[in-house]
């Protein structure tokens, strides 16, 4: 398999972000609306599943796990990780976007989960056919819930406009997609909007929630200015629980919870 973006990356995923103050504000919020989905166990097909926090944690309370990513390497600190908690009900597989319905075609799934920006690697006509491809591996009543990055993050706006660079304020309005640099591999950020993603999807799944993840909380990259400043972090922390509930201020926040129904 060739080297993929976030190899790089996955050794220090974790101290960058995961276990960060904001990585994990971030992730609690997520986890919060997650749980309404989960008061039953479920069999979850995750996708860039990282170094696999999420899957272990899930895992843990019981629900199977099936989790993806296509870097090889983060797939080897996920397993480190599910080892270290003895769990025996997550299963890690390095696949790419256009190989789960290939792969995993005989198993169906009641969730299908992507969190803090997997998507955002899939341009629109990837997206397209993850549509069809997700609606024959979920089961009938079955439920995708997505953590995707928008295109009016007002952090990263008011931030890159401070510092007078305005092509970096605006870059997620791009339709071509936004070129990222981690390591010596290139690729491509795509960034939608709550009503772009509910049309790519919409021939086969019905848009049922949308909420805002980090309209207060800062993106991860201001993690340096925030490390000393724990009580300003709590305070933006309480703002945007305050305020997660107003659906229409999804695109303007780092990410956003998007939750489709299987048509």
């Amino acid at each position: 398999m060739q080297p993929q973006p976030f190899d790089a990356y996955a050794k220090n995923y974790d101290a960058h972000f995961t276990h960060t103050s904001i990585g994990r504000m971030q992730r609690g919020f997520v986890i919060g609306w997650l749980a309404r989905y989960l008061t039953s166990p479920k069999k979850i097909l995750e996708i860039n599943c990282g170094t696999g926090e999420d899957a272990v944690q899930l895992a843990l309370l019981g629900h199977s796990i099936l989790a993806t990513d296509a870097s090889e390497k983060m797939i080897k600190e996920a397993r480190k990780k599910n080892l270290s908690n003895q769990n025996s009900t997550v299963k890690f597989e390095c696949t790419n976007f256009n190989s789960l319905n290939k792969n995993f075609n005989s198993q169906k799934f009641d969730i299908i989960f992507s969190n803090f920006g997997g998507l955002n690697c899939a341009d629109e006509e990837e997206l397209s056919k993850l549509s069809a491809d997700f609606g024959e591996l979920l089961n009938g009543n079955g439920k995708l819930f997505f953590v995707v990055m928008g295109r009016a993050c007002k952090w990263e706006q008011l931030y890159f406009l401070l510092k007078g660079n305005l092509e970096k304020a605006f870059r997620r309005k791009s339709s071509e997609g936004v070129l990222t640099q981690i390591g010596e591999v290139a690729f491509n950020t795509y960034y939608y909007s709550p009503s772009e993603l509910r049309t790519i999807f919409g021939e086969h799944f019905d848009l049922e929630f949308k909420r805002p993840i980090g309209l207060f909380v800062p993106p991860s990259f201001l993690q340096p200015f925030f490390e000393n400043k724990l009580w300003l972090l709590k305070i933006l922390g309480l703002l945007d629980y305050s305020l997660t509930y107003f659906s229409f201020l999804s695109n303007w926040a780092d990410h956003y919870v998007i939750v489709l129904s299987k048509k």
